[in-house]
């Protein structure tokens, strides 16, 4: 089979996460995140992970070292991987799609994943991945959506080759995956 690279879009809480394990359990999937990159760094100057180290570091590295440093690292990372489907995860800006679609052409899907806010507002509380996020009010939760690195996703979202709403339960959007793992496999 042709690599296949899957690239991951969609709003904190929206369920990536959830699309990303099923694609690595049922398919052998290789995951590749922009946050694993952020996160080592911070880690290494001994700096908290939040949400808001994660952003400002993010835009810092664009500020300083052009706007596609953190995805050309990430390509950089998934070349190195002999997997026939590669997720990577974490796109969220302008600009960040172009560099896949260059590399890997039409072996490389879009895909966007989005749910209702109130929805992912209780999912981001719940799973607790970044600190302080299962203490965060719904007004904090809004203040987020806005900031620099969040704003885009929708409108990037629109250029998805697959839509995956998931405001119902985790088979239901494990069913839309298999739709779109079809027809991936039908357009390769």
């Amino acid at each position: 089979m042709k690599k296949i690279v899957i690239g991951l879009i969609g709003e904190k809480g929206a369920g990536k996460g959830t699309v990303a394990e099923y694609l690595i359990k049922k398919y052998g999937a290789v995951h590749y995140g922009t946050s694993k990159i952020l996160r080592r760094t911070l880690e290494d100057l001994h700096v908290s992970v939040t949400r808001d180290n994660l952003v400002k570091l993010a835009l810092v590295l664009k500020e300083g070292y052009g706007p596609s440093i953190i995805i050309d690292s990430l390509i950089q990372d998934m070349e190195k991987n002999g997997s026939d489907i590669i997720i990577a995860d974490g796109i969220r800006m302008h600009g960040d799609v172009e560099p896949f679609r260059k590399k890997y052409g039409k072996s490389f899907f879009l895909v966007y994943v989005t749910a209702d806010l109130k929805l992912r507002f209780e999912r981001t509380k719940a799973r607790k991945e970044k600190d302080g996020e299962d203490k965060a009010t719904f007004e904090q939760f809004l203040e987020e959506e806005g900031k620099l690195t969040e704003v885009s996703i929708h409108e990037i979202g629109k250029q998805a080759d697959f839509k995956l709403l998931n405001n119902g339960t985790s088979e239901e959007l494990i069913g839309q995956v298999e739709e779109m793992v079809k027809s991936i496999k039908y357009k390769v």
